[in-house]
């Protein structure tokens, strides 16, 4: 298939273009590099695939772009794209939420759905539920407590609306704290191995017994490669690690790694934080043939070791530039 997908620099975006490639897949990849984070990594997210034959990288905004540049002869949409970040949606930001997570999710509905697509994959969120106690299932009534939340949510319900009047083939996957190889430097786990490594305080926010269902990022692309594969439609599904457990408990296992305990600061709960994410993952048994299987202590070892090669060549590319001739550095204009 010839798969577009939206977010292609990112975390999860870079990690499922990898894997489509590798399964033989044609994949045309949209990033605007937004200043959120570093262009660095997210370039180095996509050193792996970037000269790959089938893989076409398009640089440009998804909310202001002829659509058609990469929507032309597509058969499916893994549509990642969004404004990240729960605590960062409140206030003049807001704007840029709604922009990036529910305009730029209606262009490509309306744009394609005159298209025959086999399928069109909307990445969710756990954030829409808000603060519910106990396991999450889908049929539960939907509170948000954060401006991010609702603009996840209100992008679900365009997906519904134009699988019911225009019989796209759309499919919401709600995420559940999902971590890993190239996880964004914002991401707690990210932080979390850049503190323990340098013996820095970590930073948390609430008293640490917050708990979250963390979803390995393999486990969501497996997830995310067999919707584009089965006929599943106009459905909503969590897609949760079953690996439940404290942020201090995921923190002890971090400082297994580094071999002794880091100092801790706690600070005020921030808006929008919720106590508790587990997710009922009964509907995503009962639909698909594989379930989010990693275990923690595996999935952040593996994030551990991604961290410090990554931390590693970061180092030496500044170790390159500060050795350069005065003459060869780029003076600032």
């Amino acid at each position: 298939m010839k798969i577009l997908v939206t977010g292609c620099a990112g975390f999860i975006g870079s990690n499922i273009s990898e894997r489509l490639l590798k399964l033989g897949h044609e994949v045309i990849g949209v990033d605007n590099f937004d200043v959120y984070y570093s262009r660095s990594q997210k370039e180095k997210n996509l050193l792996p695939i970037l000269l790959h034959p089938h893989f076409r990288l398009v640089e440009d905004n998804l909310a202001t772009m002829p659509l058609i540049k990469v929507i032309k002869g597509i058969n499916a949409v893994v549509h990642l794209a969004a404004q990240p970040g729960v605590r960062n949606s409140w206030g003049a930001s807001f704007q840029k939420y709604v922009t990036n997570n529910l305009l730029v999710t209606q262009r490509l509905l309306e744009e394609t759905k005159g298209y025959r697509l086999k399928k069109f994959v909307y990445a969710s969120s756990s954030s829409v539920y808000g603060q519910i106690t106990g396991k999450l299932n889908e049929e539960m009534k939907l509170q948000p407590k954060s401006p991010y939340g609702v603009t996840k949510l209100a992008a679900e319900h365009l997906c519904d609306l134009y699988h019911h009047e225009y019989k796209m083939p759309t499919l919401s996957l709600r995420f559940f704290s999902v971590y890993g190889p190239k996880q964004r430097p914002d991401m707690a786990f990210h932080k979390f191995c850049h503190a323990i490594s340098n013996e820095l305080p970590l930073t948390i926010y609430g008293n640490g017994q917050q708990i979250r269902d963390f979803t390995f990022v393999d486990d969501v692309t497996d997830i995310v490669v067999e919707a584009l594969g089965n006929d599943l439609c106009g459905e909503t599904i969590n897609v949760g690690g079953g690996t439940a457990c404290t942020l201090l408990d995921a923190i002890a296992i971090l400082e297994g790694f580094y071999g002794k305990p880091s100092m801790k600061t706690f600070l005020e709960r921030q808006k929008g934080d919720v106590e508790s994410t587990q997710a009922d993952t009964a509907k995503l048994e009962k639909f698909f043939s594989k379930k989010p299987s990693t275990s923690l202590i595996d999935g952040l070892a593996l994030e551990w070791k991604w961290f410090h090669e990554f931390l590693n060549a970061e180092n030496q590319e500044q170790a390159i530039k500060n050795d350069r001739p005065d003459s060869q550095r780029q003076k600032p204009s």
